[in-house]
């Protein structure tokens, strides 16, 4: 007798067309354990989201199979119809940095079972100009190459594909005259990145120290860079990067609420897909807006359950 009515989203694209040659043994995991699976494969970008808003409910578990792109579609699916149930992800895509931060396995088999074992966790979730993100929104250096590094090359290269395309930024670097308001800090200055995260990766190439980051206290993490004035300055920014140093010219605060206005359009990525430029931006924490499915306890997760 099956218990639990499943509908598992995937992007069979995602990553090196990993899901696909494993999603058999995947449903079969599924019927095993009492689960009565449904399989809707994407069809187009943005495809997960409307499977997720008009079919959820109809089900008792989401599982969502893809990469960071496709979780972020079902993510604002599920804010769009506002369910409240829990949603399992097998990370198989390129960089897959929520589920690092989550502690996800990536193994295919390895995080169904942890679906079907794991805790429903609340995750906090954004809102930029009314559309949700589920961990990242940035802009400035290094962001192009979430969405600019072609899918053939992601699925060849793997993870070194964005590092090389985010290579590219460094050398084409331009300031950007921001005015932010974070909460109750204001900022003006000339930025060459910044980032509003909820997770310890941003896009593969940056990362945060896991001490730093709490998925679920309703603030963000924001990153500024300062616009390097010189070489000296250029060349302190990047060890400051690479040492993962939060000090000028680099800037680490939290807030819930962030407010951005900037003199030219500026364009952005939400969840490594681009958005196109405008010159203000209104930010905000969801809290505890989604359940995420974990396999154990994670330290980036406060004392709140489901």
């Amino acid at each position: 007798m099956f218990q639990r009515k499943l509908l598992m989203i995937v992007n069979l694209t995602a990553g090196q067309k990993r899901i696909s040659k494993r999603l058999a043994d995947v449903l079969q995991m599924f019927l095993k354990n009492g689960c009565l699976p449904t399989v809707a494969a994407t069809l187009y970008q943005g495809h997960a989201r409307v499977l997720a808003r008009e079919y959820a409910r109809e089900y008792d578990l989401i599982v969502c199979a893809g990469g960071d792109g496709t979780l972020s579609e079902v993510v604002a699916g599920f804010m769009d119809a506002k369910i409240d149930m829990p949603l399992g992800y097998i990370p198989c895509g390129t960089t897959n940095d929520l589920a690092s931060t989550l502690g996800l396995s990536t193994d295919i088999d390895q995080a169904a079972r942890d679906i079907l074992s794991g805790k429903a966790v609340p995750l906090d979730i954004g809102a930029f100009n009314g559309r949700n993100f589920a961990y990242t929104a940035s802009f400035g250096a290094f962001t192009r190459a979430s969405y600019a590094t072609p899918q053939t090359l992601k699925n060849t290269l793997g993870h070194l594909a964005y590092l090389l395309e985010g290579l590219k930024d460094l050398t084409n670097i331009r300031p950007i005259q921001a005015h932010i308001k974070a909460d109750d800090k204001e900022f003006n200055g000339k930025y060459v990145f910044g980032s509003i995260s909820n997770s310890t990766s941003l896009g593969g190439v940056l990362t945060l120290d896991r001490n730093l980051v709490m998925l679920d206290d309703g603030k963000f993490e924001l990153v500024l860079m300062e616009s390097p004035q010189n070489a000296i300055e250029l060349s302190q920014l990047l060890i400051n990067l690479t040492q993962r140093r939060f000090e000028p010219p680099i800037h680490l605060l939290n807030a819930a609420n962030i407010e951005i206005t900037t003199a030219q359009p500026l364009d952005w990525t939400l969840d490594g897909e681009y958005v196109k430029g405008e010159t203000s931006f209104s930010i905000q924490n969801l809290h505890a807006a989604v359940k995420i499915i974990t396999p154990s306890p994670t330290e980036l997760l406060g004392d709140s359950e489901c």
